[in-house]
């Protein structure tokens, strides 16, 4: 508990973004596009002050919407420089519309799959890109996997690598055969359902833990958030952003696909740096919730 407590003054003023990788800032906050939001979401967040977008190349496939070259319209017509924002996508390996096809990718076809993402985003670089899941494969195809991102980084296509959806038996044995450490690992987390396991293995290891799903798992009519949100004159949806933050945890955030709602949500989603959860506070909120036996 002392640890846990150390690290929640140490978060008490946070910054806005966190290095994740040697001279990477990633946003601790950043606008999620998994639910077709690129075409009427983006505009919302940049107004409202938001850099950070978290997309993907199966979201285009999944949801109307979703597509990569959706949110780089989106951006460019905000009138972003690239270098004003952080674009974080990931190739499908073990998710998606075929969770089977990593089981034949090589170093080489992975890298080609980076290069159409940059095609799709319309950039000659991402900040992050992730390994969506872990491929059925298993550990072996993990490591061919990853070491076609580690060949991306040393193409100068990437400035970052990480993974998602991976838990502590993955992370070990990727791990073992890794040249570079991932500097992310997303997963589904929230106050009601965290796994402090994959948490605690990240954070050891230097692997910053980014969350999806929190507004899934933010328990917005229990007595108990809502007298914390009135005791800082903020909302449940704010203290459970606040909540994960404190934990040194990044966020992915949707702002839903209503363009009259897209602002409001954001500047609420973006309004959580000026107030601080005490030591009891966080005791609370981290006992609302559950460890996870399987990822949200």
């Amino acid at each position: 508990m002392f640890i846990f407590h150390s690290l929640l003054a140490a978060l008490a003023l946070l910054n806005e973004t966190k290095e994740i990788a040697p001279g990477v800032y990633m946003h601790r906050i950043s606008m999620g596009t998994c639910c077709g939001s690129d075409t009427t979401g983006v505009p919302g967040w940049i107004a409202a002050g938001g850099r950070g977008f978290d997309s993907a190349y199966d979201y285009g496939k999944q949801v109307s919407g979703g597509l990569q070259s959706d949110l780089a319209i989106a951006i460019a017509k905000a009138g972003m420089r690239r270098e004003d924002v952080f674009i974080t996508t990931k190739i499908p390996a073990g998710l998606g519309v075929s969770p089977e096809d990593c089981l034949k990718a090589t170093v080489e076809s992975t890298v080609e799959e980076v290069k159409r993402d940059l095609t799709e985003l319309n950039t000659t670089y991402v900040d992050l890109i992730l390994l969506h899941a872990p491929c059925p494969g298993g550990s072996e195809k993990n490591a061919i996997l990853w070491k076609g991102l580690e060949e991306a980084k040393a193409q100068g296509l990437v400035r970052s690598i990480g993974v998602s959806n991976y838990k502590v038996p993955e992370l070990t044995a990727l791990l073992s055969t890794a040249t570079v450490v991932p500097a992310v690992n997303q997963c589904g987390c929230s106050v009601q359902k965290h796994d402090d396991e994959t948490i605690a293995f990240c954070q050891s290891h230097n692997i910053t833990y980014e969350a999806y799903d929190i507004m899934k798992g933010c328990p917005f009519d229990d007595a108990t958030v809502k007298s914390i949100a009135a005791a800082h004159s903020k909302t449940a949806a704010q203290i459970c952003l606040r909540w994960a933050l404190q934990r040194d945890i990044v966020v992915a955030t949707g702002t839903g696909t209503d363009p009259t709602k897209a602002v409001e949500y954001a500047k609420e989603d973006l309004d959580v740096y000026d107030f601080e959860l005490t030591p009891a506070e966080m005791d609370t909120l981290n006992g609302l919730g559950e460890a996870q036996s399987e990822l949200a």
